[in-house]
């Protein structure tokens, strides 16, 4: 069984208020609907209430400097927790993270993810004394929110070869080791044994869904970069960003970059594509309310984009994508 490594959590139903009941004082970082879901159990109330809405550096600074020294939680998705991180880092302020869905990793990465000048950088340095993994928050969520949480998985299947073909082309700046796509494939078959329980919703499919996030965020650290899960797939997510000038769910959109980007890897796009479908992640263009034009634009965007923010180097910066047409580009995600 895939036993995960890193960070302190606990998982159960219905255990949420009892962390806030018992932490004395604390400053809430979050978004409404978590909040809203969990606010009439906890007799413990915060000292102030702070939505997640601006990862500039210039915001999360003047934030930090402001807030009282009492305990930092968490409460939501990845600017909750990105914002909880920045706070707790800059202040050495105590930080409990408590997702409220599974479809990002930030509760178990240790650097925030800064909106920086149309990108996004990583900066800090951050530990919780605790996650919460609570499965009735998750399943407060959207079905989407849940098994979006794929995507950050996923992505290794992409990221591996990535990171292979720099080393092969003498431009892999992390010591890349014949045994490193062992660490992808050991994820990825964990992934697809429990997708149907994420589709399922299942408390063993979340749980063993976060276990994954954990190992992940664990690893990147251990490490000192993501090269093994961010590459071609998540240069597309941030690219789409850029252009389109909104998003989706980050664990969607780096799902589509998955499936375009193995497809013109040569790498299993099937293996890819069966993964996402057993986990119920949504993938046509109609469902995700994303325009073909948007699509297109933003793969076609990302070879220069990504050169632009220096990002490492990877196979999509080689794809001359004005070169494929548009219904093979196309066809990688409505099916």
């Amino acid at each position: 069984m895939f036993k995960a490594q890193g960070f302190n959590v606990q998982y159960g139903s219905d255990i949420c208020a009892d962390r806030l009941n018992s932490i004395g004082d604390y400053i809430l970082i979050t978004h409404i609907e978590p909040w809203q879901f969990l606010k009439r159990k906890v007799k413990n109330q915060p000292l102030e209430v702070i939505e997640a809405k601006d990862l500039s550096k210039k915001y999360l600074d003047n934030l930090a400097n402001r807030v009282p020294a009492v305990h930092i939680v968490g409460l939501g998705g990845g600017s909750a927790m990105d914002t909880a991180k920045w706070v707790h880092w800059r202040r050495q302020l105590p930080l409990t993270q408590i997702p409220s869905i599974p479809s990002v990793d930030a509760c178990f990465t240790r650097m925030s993810a800064l909106r920086e000048e149309g990108g996004v950088k990583y900066e800090g340095d951050a530990v919780p004394e605790l996650v919460i993994v609570d499965y009735e928050l998750f399943r407060s969520a959207p079905a989407p929110m849940i098994t979006s949480g794929i995507g950050d998985i996923l992505s290794c299947h992409t990221a591996w070869f990535d990171w292979k073909y720099a080393h092969e082309q003498g431009r892999d700046e992390f010591g890349w080791k014949p045994s490193d796509p062992e660490i992808s494939k050991t994820y990825l078959k964990e992934l697809a044994d429990c997708a149907p329980g994420i589709k399922a919703q299942t408390d063993d499919g979340l749980k063993r869904l976060m276990e994954l996030h954990r190992d992940v965020g664990w690893r990147c650290h251990e490490l000192r970069h993501a090269r093994f899960e961010e590459g071609s797939e998540h240069f597309f997510a941030y690219t789409f960003e850029e252009v389109t000038g909104r998003t989706i769910a980050h664990g969607e959109l780096v799902s589509m970059g998955v499936l375009i980007m193995s497809k013109f890897q040569g790498n299993d796009f099937e293996g890819a594509k069966s993964i996402v479908e057993s986990a119920g992640t949504r993938h046509r263009l109609a469902d995700l309310k994303v325009t073909e034009d948007e699509v297109l634009k933003s793969i076609r965007r990302t070879r220069s984009f990504s050169k632009e923010q220096n990002h490492w180097f990877a196979y999509a910066q080689t794809i001359d994508f004005d070169a494929i047409s548009d219904k093979e580009i196309l066809d990688c995600l409505n099916w």
